[in-house]
């Protein structure tokens, strides 16, 4: 759904219109899934987290996430550091992790010359579409996620544990992992964790079913996986954790998943894309349980931001 604001307004204006907007843009984006602000006066981005707040007063760190990003303001993030002509598969934010938020804010301050469209893909419309066969596994099971995060002194791919958690300090990350339900266990390497979520949501405010994971990104087995993690990602034979850096999946009762049903998720999720090209002074809002997301390859600079709540 595209909202144009009011022309003419400046940031402190537009901070005022968010405002005293901001239930109907809930319904707006409990509707449709995801909202597009189009125009707004954002050039930096300490313009676009005032405006997020202005729309959800309370954001939150990028706490527990694998994706690589940089920090610009206390809850502003590069929106990936992936490299520009690599995909962003269709995925749910930190669906994965100890918290996952509700709400992804993405804003523009430069397009890329070609390319870098966010795709959007409906939940409610990948969840019907799925076969029933396979989609009866997935919310009967759940999944569990098996990570691996190397300490920041051993050389390796992917973020290491004091990325991923932004600290230094091994009891707060274990507080984390604790409050989230996370098993975990530290080695001269790194930290393993294992996470069980539920594959499929059912939305709190419209009640509706929605596909609600990363499965297809995180198994070892599936093309874009392997390849990103190279001859580092085995599986031990004497645990269902990744022994060296890497990340894979399972069904919630420990049962390995068929990678050629997850082509057939993807699949779906690719026929459920929606994409545009990003102006200057975008701003995105995404309900994380109703809708997914990706980054498509791109050509020149990209400035995109990213914050959640």
């Amino acid at each position: 759904m595209l909202i144009n604001q009011p022309s003419g307004l400046n940031l402190e204006g537009t901070i005022e219109w968010l405002e005293d907007h901001r239930p109907l843009l809930d319904d707006l984006t409990h509707t449709a899934g995801v909202v597009l602000l189009r125009k707004l006066p954002i050039k930096t981005p300490g313009d676009f987290e005032v405006i997020c707040k202005a729309i959800r007063p309370q954001l939150r760190k990028y706490t527990g996430g694998d994706s690589p990003r940089n920090s610009l303001t206390e809850f502003v993030y590069t929106s990936t550091e992936y490299a520009s002509g690599l995909e962003v598969p269709l995925h749910n934010e930190l669906s994965y992790a100890g918290w996952s938020p509700d709400r992804v804010f993405f804003g523009c301050l430069r397009p890329a010359a070609m390319g870098g469209e966010t795709q959007v893909a409906d939940g409610r419309a990948i969840y019907r579409r799925l076969d029933p066969t396979i989609r009866k596994n997935f919310e009967d099971k759940g999944i569990t996620y098996l990570q691996y995060l190397r300490d920041q002194s051993v050389s390796g791919t992917g973020k290491s544990w004091q990325e991923t958690f932004e600290t230094n300090s091994r009891k707060e990350v274990e507080s984390y992992l604790e409050t989230s339900k996370m098993d975990f266990e530290w080695t001269a390497l790194g930290l393993k964790t294992r996470a069980f979520h539920q594959a499929i949501l059912k939305h709190s405010v419209t009640g509706e079913r929605c596909w609600h994971n990363q499965a297809d990104q995180w198994h070892r087995l599936i093309p874009s996986v392997k390849d990103s993690v190279g001859e580092e990602f085995t599986k031990s034979q004497s645990t269902p954790y990744v022994v060296t850096f890497g990340n894979h999946v399972v069904f919630g009762d420990e049962s390995e998943i068929n990678p050629n049903d997850l082509l057939k998720i993807s699949a779906v999720s690719r026929s459920c894309e929606v994409l545009f090209p990003w102006q200057k002074g975008d701003v995105m809002i995404i309900d994380n349980v109703l809708a997914m997301h990706g980054r498509k390859p791109f050509t020149g600079l990209r400035q995109n931001v990213v914050a959640m709540a």
